[in-house]
């Protein structure tokens, strides 16, 4: 999972690391020869008094001359290395171990990063607050030699974790605490993001933890559509409530939940057609079926490896009846991991679960501490 992004984003650190390094280099000859220089000066100013003060056979007139010597080595020293506050070697030792990054000297490293990032379908938005996260962090403190790679890694991992809303969101927990009875989940996403099979997942988890489901076949407008879900509910053990294509998606939700009522069914999952943000009429019954049933939980399922089109799939979902989760199908075969990281950040809310394979039992729950270590940091 994420072995591209993975492999690029370590590639990105190693080069901006040798470019802070070299710069750190820069830092350390401009530094030692200033060193230099001023020691000469020191040494010759001495070196001065000491044959005046040779000069002289009276103690009042060598005290004077002491007392000179020490204005005169004051006079030469630099306001840059701050001699009377830390002394001049320290703050020598100090100028060559660190550096701090002009704003000009960061938006020209991190192109670096900003170039893998797009490459990798990352957010807009996600990657300008990574920007302005490490520029915060590396513009206005100081990097220390030997630590820059520890740094810049460390920086980002924290950038990254940000992006996440909710750590974890537990399902069976949720319905099994919540009042309302039955509990009723819509799916929400665009034909060939695995939909179907993730609600089939999702049942099998509920029936495994002693949460007993129906599946409503609400997308009435695909062609196959119906025979797909019964096949899934099939596989599950799973009853799915039915009409014939073409039908009212409305009406076949209403008649999806009385059935649950009558039979003390906990849970209720319906599934919609794969609508196109464009299809006016597919809006429009989405918007209708949410109107009437009320769902506690919108879900939207959106394939990871379609990265930027996945987000954009998601806003517009979103805009239309405000979802309340996502679960990403494919995350396992996801290399570039651009909406895994981007869409939690853009949307605002939390991703339930990755998708990560075929069979029923292939969903796990979303765990950032396992996209940080899939990506190295």
């Amino acid at each position: 999972m994420f072995k591209f992004l993975k492999e690029k984003l370590k590639s990105a650190v190693n080069r901006i690391t040798k470019k802070i390094e070299d710069k750190q280099e820069e830092q350390v000859a401009k530094v030692q020869n200033s060193k230099k220089i001023i020691s000469e000066k020191i040494l010759k100013k001495e070196e001065k008094v000491i044959r005046e003060i040779n000069n002289k056979e009276n103690d009042a007139q060598t005290e004077q001359l002491l007392v000179h010597k020490e204005e005169n080595i004051k006079d030469i020293e630099p306001d840059t290395f701050e001699v009377k506050k830390k002394g001049f070697f320290s703050k020598i030792k100090e100028k060559v171990t660190s550096k701090v990054l002009s704003e000009e000297e960061f938006e020209n490293i991190f192109w670096e990063l900003e170039l893998v990032l797009i490459e990798n379908n990352v957010a807009v938005e996600v990657i300008e607050k990574i920007k302005n996260d490490l520029k915060k962090e590396l513009t206005k403190n100081p990097i220390e030699r030997g630590k820059v790679h520890e740094i810049i890694s460390l920086n980002l991992k924290r950038s990254i974790e940000k992006l996440f809303k909710q750590t974890k969101y537990d399902l069976v927990t949720t319905i099994k605490n919540s009042k309302h009875k039955p509990f009723t989940l819509i799916f929400f996403g665009v034909n060939g993001a695995g939909k179907t099979t993730t609600i089939s997942k999702i049942a099998s988890k509920l029936k495994h933890n002693n949460i007993s489901c129906v599946l409503v076949a609400a997308d009435t407008w695909r062609s196959a559509a119906i025979e797909q879900l019964e096949e899934q509910g099939n596989k599950v053990g799973v009853k799915v409530i039915k009409h014939q294509y073409g039908s009212d998606p409305t009406a076949v939700a209403y008649d999806g939940v009385a059935y649950a009522k009558a039979h003390e069914i906990q849970a209720v999952l319906i599934d919609t057609a794969g609508r196109q943000h464009n299809n006016q009429n597919l809006i429009q019954q989405m918007e209708k079926i949410v109107r009437v049933i009320r769902p506690n939980l919108k879900i939207f399922v959106g394939e990871s490896t379609t990265g930027n089109d996945c987000i954009e799939q998601a806003k517009k979902f979103d805009e239309i009846v405000g979802i309340d989760g996502i679960i990403l199908s494919k995350a396992d075969v996801d290399e570039r991991g651009g909406a895994a990281i981007s869409i939690s950040y853009v949307l605002d809310k939390p991703i339930i679960y990755l998708g990560t394979g075929q069979l029923t039992t292939d969903l796990v729950e979303f765990r950032k501490e396992d996209i940080m270590k899939n990506l190295g940091l």
